[in-house]
């Protein structure tokens, strides 16, 4: 028997003002009902959700559906990844919300200071990843917190399993055309391990050499100066693969330009 989906009086005043919304909070429908009172706005919200006018997505705060339904329907997932956690956009999702990757991923990355977690929540998956101190470079985009395009290209290099491997990072630089070099180098000078510098000089390098790729040569030579130990591009990988000598690497990663030379 289908469920019954009217609207009392109260709850018809209510949705009538949030559904233009995306999402809503329990503290902005009291503030504005003052005259209904904590109650009673809960009591609606809780009626609201369960006839599918509302999709709760954490405590005290609520997707707005357009239409009926207990499935969430999401327009904007970058507004709930936000919602979620405190921090900002980065990673793959970062390259998205740049045009800087043709597909949209259905993992949405959220930097945060302390906090690592992961909410499924419809299609997607929603994660966020604690950076600690590395947790800064956040500008507006698209009315959205998300990293600087230098502080996504930094991130990226220093966890490329979650910008989509190397490949997809080298070719939204190479889409990109470059960045502002100067602030790059800024979070490797401010933040960066050796090996960090060893595995982005390698692949600045050959982006140079193989795609006539601009790079200045006092970004190269600040990558070898700091290159260190013998290490491999992947560190989990299994070692195998082409040796350079010249920054002491292993590049195991098999295709690392492969979306260029179409392999």
């Amino acid at each position: 028997m289908q469920k019954n989906h009217y609207l009392s009086g109260s709850e018809q005043r209510v949705y009538g003002t949030i559904a233009h919304a995306r999402l809503i909070s329990t503290g902005e429908v009291v503030d504005m009902f003052p005259g209904l009172g904590k109650d009673m706005v809960y009591k609606v919200l809780s009626s609201l959700q369960k006839k599918g006018r509302l999709y709760r997505i954490k405590q005290g705060m609520y997707l707005v559906q357009k239409r009926p339904s207990h499935e969430p329907v999401i327009e904007d997932p970058y507004e709930i990844a936000l919602a979620l956690y405190s921090g900002y956009i980065g990673f793959s999702s970062a390259l998205r919300l740049y045009d800087l990757m043709e597909y949209e991923p259905f993992t949405v990355f959220v930097v945060t200071p302390h906090t690592s977690r992961t909410r499924e929540i419809g299609d997607y998956t929603f994660r966020a990843v604690a950076m600690g101190e590395l947790a800064v470079g956040m500008t507006s985009h698209r009315g959205l917190y998300v990293s600087s395009l230098e502080k996504t290209f930094f991130d990226c290099f220093y966890k490329p399993q979650h910008a989509g491997g190397y490949g997809t990072v080298t070719k939204a630089l190479y889409d990109k055309g470059g960045m502002d070099w100067n602030r790059f180098l800024d979070y490797f000078q401010r933040f960066a391990s050796h090996s960090l510098c060893q595995r982005t000089g390698y692949v600045l390098d050959r982006m140079q050499r193989e795609l006539d790729f601009e790079v200045p040569e006092r970004v190269v030579s600040f990558f070898l100066r700091n290159r260190g130990d013998r290490t491999k591009l992947i560190p989990t990988a299994p070692s195998r693969g082409s040796y350079s000598g010249k920054w002491n690497i292993l590049d195991n990663t098999g295709s690392l330009l492969g979306w260029y030379h179409g392999y």
